[in-house]
């Protein structure tokens, strides 16, 4: 008898399958009911070496590209700060006249093409350094709409990707006060539709109005074949742009609750939750008090969507945290583990791309390690159109453009890993 969480994970699988036939322009849907998804953040340089975001988009190992940092939230003349270290920021772009927003129109292309290739690009917020936070409500819903307009369904004159729309946000807030981030993210969802939804709920109806559009639709064929002049007056609903799914992450450090951002995760639906396990007691280098199983009873208990995924949040290489890296085996163990154990378990989140990327490809490592196992434990699974690549040579690596030298006197985000 099959349970009620493989029907309902089947049902899903189900409705991004449909999706990726012709409703979603994506070449694979992402699929959040997974336990083998890989998140990887990309904009810090970390190894001195980042490449431009395309060229991390060109196998199938990564799924989701959170993009850090957008850093400061209120800065020259009312608009946000975003820094992307050698490929984009204040000072080597430019910015948008009164402002110190910088105008990164030219990773437009980048990002349509990571998502054509079936990857989310969703803007991170905050970072180690990050100049955030909200002193009520009302100042949160603002910059909730702020943010809607300048990066994902809205509009404005101020668009630092241009046409490019993002597919969500994620908060990794280090700093500042810790309230109002609910009544923040509560907004987004409100702005794009999405109240009372999560993205389980919401491909399921998305899969119904495809049905219903697609039922019309052969009406209105047969109506044109029997000569019937009357005008069959089903509605055909676009999902493609009006009913787009934005998700809502967050990266919280290990320590539960989380210090920042803990309140909001119990207040307001998140999809899923990137946890650090390095850079604290509880991080993977310490077994003993490694805390995944604190993380699932909340994900099971007390988030507010009780479909929330939780990921195990590791450095990309011993360069990326003062303190948590393990080989990608233990890392292996550790996701293996989780997959047996915990339904909540979503996969890895990695800090970050290009260090990843230069320690050996540390990403396609534990991508395909953990679709290995994910493929033995959770067999009901529905095998993934495309599988990560054995070889490393399949990752083209796109000439950097513009000059990569950082001048000492312009001041770089930190990188999230080293938390202050």
């Amino acid at each position: 008898m099959v349970s009620m969480n493989l029907a309902m994970r089947g049902m899903f699988s189900l409705a991004c399958l449909i999706l990726t036939l012709g409703v979603v322009e994506r070449a694979v849907a992402f699929d959040i009911t997974r336990n083998d998804n890989l998140a990887v953040y990309w904009g810090q340089d970390s190894s001195g070496n980042q490449q431009r975001l395309s060229s991390y988009c060109q196998d199938s190992t990564i799924d989701v590209f959170p993009i850090a940092f957008l850093y400061i939230f209120r800065g020259t003349g009312g608009e946000p700060v975003i820094d992307f270290a050698n490929t984009c920021n204040e000072w080597d772009q430019g910015t948008f006249p009164g402002t110190d927003l910088a105008n990164c129109t030219s990773m437009t292309q980048d990002i349509k093409t990571c998502q054509a290739a079936g990857k989310l690009v969703t803007l991170s917020l905050g970072g180690a350094t990050g100049q955030v936070g909200f002193s009520s409500d009302s100042q949160a819903q603002t910059f909730a709409d702020q943010i809607w307009n300048q990066f994902l369904g809205g509009s404005s004159d101020i668009r630092p990707f241009g046409d490019a729309v993002l597919d969500g946000l994620d908060l990794d807030i280090e700093s500042g006060t810790p309230a109002h981030y609910a009544a923040f993210v509560n907004r987004i969802r409100s702005n794009a539709g999405l109240t009372g939804l999560n993205a389980t709920s919401f491909a399921l109806n998305a899969t119904a109005a495809h049905a219903n559009a697609t039922h019309g639709h052969a009406n209105a064929t047969n109506s044109h074949t029997n000569g019937e002049n009357a005008k069959n007056t089903t509605t055909v609903i676009d999902v493609t742009n009006k009913n787009k799914y934005y998700y809502i992450t967050a990266a919280p450090q290990c320590p539960y609750p989380d210090a920042y951002i803990g309140a909001a995760l119990n207040e307001a639906p998140f999809d899923a939750v990137y946890v650090q396990f390095y850079n604290n007691y509880c991080g993977l280098d310490q077994p003993s008090e490694y805390n995944f199983a604190t993380w699932d009873t909340w994900a099971k208990t007390q988030s507010a969507n009780p479909d929330v995924k939780v990921y195990i949040g590791a450095p990309g290489s011993s360069d990326s945290a003062g303190e948590g890296y393990v080989s990608v085996s233990t890392l292996a163990s550790y996701v293996s583990s989780a997959q047996q154990k915990f339904s909540s378990f979503g996969g890895v989140m990695l800090w970050d791309a290009s260090t990843a990327h230069d320690n050996g490809r540390f990403d396609l490592g534990i991508k395909n390690a953990m679709t290995a196992s994910a493929l033995k434990i959770t067999p009901e699974q529905l095998p993934r159109n495309a599988s990560a690549s054995t070889s490393g040579s399949s990752h083209t690596v796109a000439q950097k453009t513009g000059s990569s030298a950082k001048a000492t006197d312009k001041p770089r985000v930190n990188s999230r890993s080293f938390r202050l």
